[in-house]
């Protein structure tokens, strides 16, 4: 998992787990996993504050998945 600095730019558009697998198109415990495995760079916020994700992140991933699955 990528460990983002503390410091979550204000300038940079942050998804919480629900909004990324709304953005994604699958369940949330899904986005969970991938979050989990390093599949998807994300930004951890304490034992339950839950995953933060980079909307230009799930951007690349979704490339890049369209690319690996014709």
């Amino acid at each position: 998992m990528i460990q983002y600095d503390s410091n979550m730019s204000a300038n940079i558009e942050w998804l919480r787990t629900p909004e990324a697998a709304q953005y994604l198109g699958v369940h949330i415990e899904t986005v969970r996993r991938w979050a989990r495995e390093g599949a998807i760079p994300s930004a951890k916020l304490g034992n339950r504050g839950g995953f933060r994700f980079k909307r230009e992140d799930l951007d690349r991933f979704l490339a890049r998945r369209a690319t690996d699955h014709p």
